[in-house]
């Protein structure tokens, strides 16, 4: 099955802000006191018997908010079971033994780091594991969902990331930007060679990247892994799943045999 092209939406939040509201992290609590507390100084000087209940209606808020998200993300998960089933894949828990096979950024710097919700299967010749991603960024626990494909050769190291995911996955804090023509959102270079990761982003590569959300990429060697924003519907899901193996199928032969030369400089358990 291949998806129809997803219109480009525009995110309201920063997808590292979209992750700590849905995962009901301490931001929540932070912004609902933000709130409160001018409410209770406005009630206080207004209306000090309206206190008492200008909070609990905000109280309210603050619940009917986390019930909202529970819900959405419990109607997101149905409709990829749905997906799941029907194209014959397979879906589990946790897969911690994916992370040993990213000894690259952004996926190696957290040691605590986890995944978990992971679909494995195979998708236009190619065996994929994806799923999401949770671990630590200078003291904030944030997340996004991967997508690991198959290759069939070497790449070399590369970490590009849209300016709208570099705060979820991001290894780095010194970045150098690149101008992709063709794509809205500017791109940013965390490791790897300008001119390697500009020649992935040829016209063509362009042309399909521009029908989905934003999507970044980390690879080393025989490791081809795509960053992605969370909560994602099904349907955005699987263009973005196109998506990615067109860059794949679009690679330009310099880049793979780039990644060749590398692998040929690395000891052979770095290879695998």
């Amino acid at each position: 099955m291949t998806a129809a092209p997803v219109g480009r939406r525009t995110l309201r939040l920063r997808p590292d802000w979209v992750w700590q509201l849905r995962e009901g992290s301490a931001l929540v609590f932070v912004l609902w006191f933000a709130v409160a507390i001018p409410l209770v100084v406005i009630g206080l000087l207004l209306e000090p018997r309206s206190v008492g209940w200008m909070m609990l209606a905000w109280f309210l808020v603050l619940v009917a908010f986390t019930v909202a998200t529970r819900l959405a993300e419990n109607r997101l998960r149905r409709n990829w079971e749905d997906v799941v089933e029907q194209m014959g894949w397979h879906l589990s828990a946790v897969e911690p033994a994916l992370l040993e096979r990213w000894p690259f950024p952004p996926f190696d710097v957290d040691p605590d780091a986890e995944v978990f919700d992971v679909t494995v299967g195979r998708h236009r010749g190619r065996e994929f594991w994806t799923g999401r991603f949770r671990h630590r960024v200078r003291r904030r626990q944030l997340g996004f969902d991967f997508l690991d494909l198959e290759v069939e050769r070497p790449l070399p190291p590369l970490q590009v990331l849209p300016a709208s995911l570099a705060s979820v996955a991001a290894a780095s804090l010194l970045p150098l930007k690149l101008s992709v023509e063709g794509l809205p959102e500017s791109y940013r270079l965390f490791n790897g060679r300008e001119d390697l990761a500009l020649e992935v982003f040829h016209p063509r590569a362009v042309e399909a990247l521009a029908e989905v959300p934003p999507i970044g990429f980390s690879c080393e060697g025989r490791r081809f892994v795509v960053v992605l924003a969370a909560y994602r519907d099904s349907r955005t899901a699987l263009a973005q799943l196109d998506a990615a193996c067109d860059l794949l199928d679009l690679m330009p032969e310099h880049v793979w045999q780039a990644g060749e030369q590398w692998a040929a400089t690395r000891p052979l358990n770095e290879q695998a």
